[in-house]
């Protein structure tokens, strides 16, 4: 499984935002081929978007696509500076008997 992983720093009060780019965009990226999951994260003014998939081919496939663009060019203009944007192969994944995520979490319940 290979990630991508997409970090920058967040305008002052642009995180609800930024997660609904990423929320908006989320339809079209499920789509894609190999995609796994996708994770939003926020401390303070530190913004994370994380996305696993299957192959390093199906990850660069999404990278090359307009989807991806389509994301970074809605969360640019509420980040100071441009994000950076890396790609990780997983060497190693650990999960308890409930699974990654449980039916309880975000409220999907």
């Amino acid at each position: 499984m290979y990630c991508r992983i997409l970090e920058g720093k967040l305008l002052p009060n642009r995180g609800a935002e930024a997660v609904e780019i990423v929320k908006q965009q989320a339809d079209k990226v499920k789509e894609a081929r190999g995609f796994q999951f996708a994770q939003a994260l926020q401390s303070g003014d530190d913004f994370i978007v994380v996305s696993s998939w299957r192959s390093e081919k199906d990850l660069r496939a999404y990278a090359e696509s307009d989807i991806a663009h389509g994301v970074l060019s809605g969360l640019s203009p509420l980040l100071v500076g441009e994000p950076t944007v890396r790609s990780f192969q997983m060497k190693l994944v650990v999960q308890g008997e409930e699974g990654v995520f449980s039916h309880d979490e975000g409220g999907e319940g």
